[in-house]
């Protein structure tokens, strides 16, 4: 059935050639497999990691991420900052265009970004991201319920393709979130006629970007590879937005079946962990990504977890240097915040220098396990349940909890699958667990702000906002945050783990964002 649907997707984007890259023979069909039904194509609304891929795909905000995690001109043409950075005046392209499945045509104007404002803070929307955009004039109180008029809103069209936006406070970040899936626009008059349904089939989501959703079907009980989601190149807008791609093949499937896809040359790409990318040989393009640090969490209702001393014994009972002579293509940790990740631009790590990392040290964690004896029931120092997810981290788990026990702390270590190592965290049933930490975009505040430092959420959050409006010495502020995490245990970094995108080899320019687990098929192209 999946080869099937690729000759009639490729029969008919034969027929259906537009402008684009068409010139250069380069009018590709892509294909890449995603893992569960996108819940909504709303880009107000999106928040799972498979609905935003589709709308970082269907949609263009005013910004755009370029190939290497810099901010670029989308729909705005060009824009200006004032002094105080207060107010950002854009003007827009005029050859943007909405269309979908069912042909619509209407010019993308600086009233459909109004509105896609309005809506992220109206109460009815719920969107998950809205406080990410509480800089915007009035926009927090908007979403507290309170009415706020046309004239007193941050967001003004001065006219078709003129756009003003005034903040509240400076944000050095706000340009990164104008590129982000909250900010797309929202023509009113389309959603008005979607009547509820707006971004939940084909022919209620519209496009304002490269594709449109031109098929969506999923069947829950289907038992063949049926369930997809078909992207078509917004004709258009191809040349202004140097659209190369016909189409776009997303297949919904299980993940185990991802690898099998990719070799058999069902898909074009495919992401995977370092552990994946061992079962994958071949002629093929690597790219690889350092964006995840694994390291040691505690149930904030473990009771043993509150006590410092503890938490610093287990810290101090890490047999590191045995880890990176154990284990494969291991990268002890310098931090919370993994090596890839930017600030400025620049890579984070290289400003603000690495971490003080607490080295193996047998004694003191004797000591320190010695006065706890002393102080609780010897009771809790069996049991202790430590989930992990992957076989790398198991391994490691593996020697860390050896040197535990012999410490006298003894605990039941469960490797599980990754839906139920998610539903123990969501639950709660557990007591320590090796996680892998992530941003969801590029910058350290992305990491260090979803940790929960406890006692120190206070000094940890002063820290985290006044690294975040720095304009310069932010990289110094941050480590600081890092620092205070590492002291106080709230996070053991262990090790970091690598990511790699992996394309055929005549595949070039499908860019993916390591941090938003999302890929840009705006340039791909087969040679």
């Amino acid at each position: 059935m999946r080869k099937l649907l690729c000759v009639i997707l490729a029969a008919l984007m034969a027929v259906t050639m537009m402008s684009g890259c068409s010139d250069d023979g380069l009018d590709a069909v892509l294909a890449y497999d995603i893992g569960e039904n996108p819940k909504t194509i709303d880009p107000q609304q999106a928040n799972d990691p498979n609905s935003v891929q589709i709308v970082q795909n269907v949609f263009m905000g005013l910004m755009r991420y370029g190939a290497d995690g810099s901010v670029q001109l989308g729909a705005a043409e060009s824009y200006t900052v004032s002094e105080d950075e207060l107010t950002y005046n854009f003007k827009l392209k005029q050859d943007v265009f909405w269309t979908n499945c069912a042909k619509l045509e209407r010019q993308c104007t600086a009233k459909d970004f109004v509105f896609g404002f309005r809506r992220l803070f109206d109460t009815n929307t719920n969107s998950p991201r809205a406080e990410e955009y509480f800089c915007i004039k009035n926009a927090e109180e908007m979403y507290s319920g309170k009415y706020i008029s046309e004239d007193n809103f941050g967001v003004k069209a001065i006219n078709d393709f003129e756009l003003e936006i005034t903040l509240e406070y400076a944000d050095p970040r706000f340009l990164q979130l104008l590129c982000e899936a909250p900010a797309m626009p929202c023509n009113e008059e389309f959603f008005n006629e979607a009547r509820g349904k707006y971004g939940l089939s084909a022919e209620c989501t519209p496009s304002n970007g490269a594709f449109y959703v031109r098929e969506w079907y999923f069947d829950p009980y289907a038992s063949t590879d049926v369930n997809h989601v078909f992207l078509y190149r917004n004709s258009k807008n191809a040349e202004v937005f140097e659209v190369c791609p016909s189409a776009v093949k997303l297949f919904i499937e299980d993940k185990e079946d991802f690898i099998g896809d990719f070799l058999s040359g069902d898909t074009s790409c495919i992401a995977v962990s370092n552990e994946e990318r061992s079962k994958i040989s071949g002629n093929y393009i690597y790219k690889e990504f350092s964006s995840i640090t694994v390291g040691i969490t505690f149930n904030e209702k473990y009771e043993l977890a509150e006590n410092l001393d503890f938490r610093k014994a287990l810290e101090l009972s890490i047999p590191r240097e045995k880890l990176n002579q154990a284990m494969k293509d291991f990268k002890g940790a310098e931090g919370v915040i993994p090596r890839g990740t930017k600030l400025y631009g620049e890579n984070y790590r290289e400003q603000a220098g690495v971490c003080d990392i607490p080295e193996y040290d047998r004694g003191e964690a004797e000591t320190l396990f010695k006065t706890i004896r002393s102080e609780i029931d010897s009771k809790l120092l069996r049991g202790a349940r430590v989930i992990t997810k992957s076989d790398d981290a198991h391994t490691a788990a593996q020697y860390i909890t050896q040197e535990w026990q012999s410490l006298g702390f003894y605990c039941q270590l469960e490797n599980l699958s990754e839906s139920e190592f998610n539903s123990r965290l969501a639950e709660g049933t557990y007591e320590m667990a090796i996680t892998e930490l992530s941003g969801g975009y590029d910058s350290p505040e992305a990491y260090l702000g979803q940790l929960n430092a406890g006692e120190n959420k206070e000094a940890l959050d002063l820290l985290l906002s006044s690294a975040y409006l720095s304009k310069d010495g932010g990289a110094e502020i941050y480590r600081k945050a890092e620092q205070l995490i590492i002291d106080n245990c709230v996070f053991i970094p262990i090790y970091y783990k690598n990511e790699f995108f992996i394309t055929e080899k005549d595949v070039s320019d499908v860019i993916y964002d390591p941090f938003t687990k999302t890929i840009d098929f705006t340039r791909g192209k087969v040679k």
